[in-house]
């Protein structure tokens, strides 16, 4: 009886074991390490359909770049840049699928500050700001019952001070987690995905060709007619693209 116990009791742990080892992702893995670009991308392509995670977007990057689809490529990779920004693997792999496209195109500037702010956003995804908001609101309220109820000079100043601050940064944080949820959700970025397409003046396949653009170039969107968008590229220059040759981030 005891041994037929035992005997059970392994072979639920070695299916559980073979299961395990069985996964999409290690499937997905196993076919890069083979060597067969196709058969993992199709299979992250149906993981991402099911969720979204930084270390998904870059493995199915990996493939399309292998796969010489450098658009999708890079598209990939930035999707994963936005969900973890400070990767390194991430930025690298980025970086050197730009130096293939055709474009050579300086990467997009703001004004410092602006860029010193969106930095210090990225640092904390939406739902993580907001809960560091509550956090130092719910702090900025004890504070504020401890200037109000305080008998101690010196506690109710300093209550009184580091509450303000407190509130303060609550609502900074408040403004970072709207900040980083209006990115993930309207990001104004996309990559072209064709291999060449003309930008035009105007939102008219008869309108004036301004110059070409080519697969995986980054471009910024500014505006949208029907099924046109106007474009913004790094060096400012502007045009209209049809939609379906661009993909936002």
């Amino acid at each position: 009886m005891r041994k037929g116990i035992v005997s059970i009791i392994v072979f639920l742990l070695f299916a559980l074991w073979a299961s395990a080892e069985n996964t999409p992702e290690q499937r997905a893995a196993k076919a890069y390490a083979d060597k067969n670009y196709q058969e993992a991308a199709m299979i992250y392509d149906s993981l991402i359909n099911k969720g979204q995670s930084a270390d998904l977007y870059y493995n199915y990057a990996n493939t399309q770049f292998r796969l010489n689809n450098i658009g999708k490529a890079i598209l990939f990779y930035e999707r994963a840049l936005v969900l973890s920004p400070y990767d390194r693997d991430i930025r690298r792999s980025l970086e050197y699928a730009n130096t293939t496209i055709t474009d050579k195109i300086d990467g997009f500037h703001t004004f410092f500050i602006v860029e010193w702010l969106q930095e210090i956003a990225k640092i904390f995804n939406s739902n993580h700001w907001a809960y560091i908001c509550i956090g130092l609101f719910v702090l900025g309220l004890i504070l504020v019952l401890m200037f109000l109820f305080s008998t101690t000079m010196n506690i109710r100043k300093i209550a009184f001070y580091l509450g303000i601050v407190v509130i303060l940064a609550s609502f900074i944080s408040l403004f970072f987690s709207f900040y980083q949820k209006k990115y993930l959700t309207h990001n104004p970025y996309a990559i072209v995905m064709d291999g060449s397409v003309s930008v035009k003046a105007s939102p008219s396949m008869a309108g004036k060709e301004l110059f070409i653009l080519h697969e995986g170039t980054k471009v910024e969107i500014i505006a949208d007619i029907d099924n046109w968008k106007k474009i913004e590229i790094a060096d400012k220059r502007t045009g209209w693209l049809p939609a379906k040759t661009i993909e936002r981030l």
